[in-house]
Formats: C-alpha cells, structure tokens, sequence
C-alpha cells in the first residue's frame, strides 16, 4: 500500500513539472519585444529567439515548425541582424543583392529619420535545396556609424503564412539614436 502512495505521489510530481515545461516551452514562442542599447524589434508569435552564449547575431529567430518533405529539416521561417563596423551603406545592400538569386523589388526609403539610411530589397533565393523568399531592411546610422542588416528567409511554401509576421517585424524594427 504503501508503494502505491509513494508512487501516485512521483506521478502527480512528474505530471506538475511536466506542465510547467510544456508552458515554459509555449512562453518562448509568445510575442516579445526586443530592446537593446542600439535597437528595438518586435519579435512576433510563432517565432523563438534562442539563448545562446556566442551568437555572430545581434538578433535571431525561428519558427517553431519547420517545412515539409525535401525541406522537413528547414525552419519556415528565420529572421538574423547582422551589425557591421566599417562597411558602407552600398556595399551592404550590393551584397544583399547578389545573394538572391531573384530580385523582386528594391526600394530607398526617403522619409528615413534623420542621421539614417533606410534600403528595402526583396527576393528570391535557393539555399541547401530550398527556395525562399529573402527580406532585408538595411539602415545605416552616421550617428552609430554602424550598419544593420535585418534579413528574413521564408519558405516559399509557407509565404503566406508569415507576410503579416514579416510586415511585424520590418516595421519594429528601429535603430535608437
């Protein structure tokens, strides 16, 4: 009897952690706004930022669920901000461009604040097997004398589910100065 007790005890105990993982687990893909010192970004739902120690980004994420079929292994969704010391605002976007594969639009926002450089560019990429559609907000602040490039790669297939989510994130994204 006394196994019993001791084991539905241990039961409830693993089911109590069990859930708490499980909403932990759901709380990192809730929407989230990023603040550092340089930027801010709004990191929307269905979208995880790791934690990592050593990063080569100022800012990352993923989505949770990853393609299907030859792309089982991809995420649908990823989003990187690269910071660059000593580059110019050209270049970076030149280099932008010629990764895609296809350019679908280019835009040079001119209501870009003061002390800024804003580049919009949009195309289409075929990475490991997978084609994507490729965003890059590229802003240069003479200010920070720092370059910023926001890219986000989405799975063709799953283009429609994220426009609004890349929208969210072009938008918040803003340098402080």
């Amino acid at each position: 009897m006394e196994i019993l007790i001791i084991g539905g005890v241990l039961v409830v105990i693993m089911v109590i952690i069990s859930t708490n993982i499980k909403k932990s687990a759901a709380r990192a893909f809730e929407m989230e706004i990023i603040e550092t010192d340089d930027f801010r970004i709004v990191k929307p739902t269905g979208l995880m930022s790791p934690i990592r120690d050593a990063s080569e980004y100022a800012f990352e994420a993923y989505s949770k669920d990853y393609g299907e079929k030859k792309e089982r292994n991809i995420w649908r969704a990823q989003v990187y901000l690269t910071v660059s010391e000593g580059l110019n605002f050209v270049q970076v976007g030149e280099n932008a461009k010629s990764e895609a594969d296809k350019i679908l639009s280019e835009k040079i926002e001119i209501d870009a604040p003061e002390g800024q450089k804003i580049r919009l560019i949009e195309g289409e990429k075929i990475e490991d097997n997978a084609s994507f559609y490729v965003f890059h907000k590229i802003v240069e602040s003479e200010k920070q004398q720092k370059i910023y490039d926001l890219q986000i790669k989405i799975l063709k297939a799953f283009r429609d589910e994220f426009t609004g989510r890349v929208d969210e994130i072009m938008n918040s994204f803003r340098l402080k100065e």
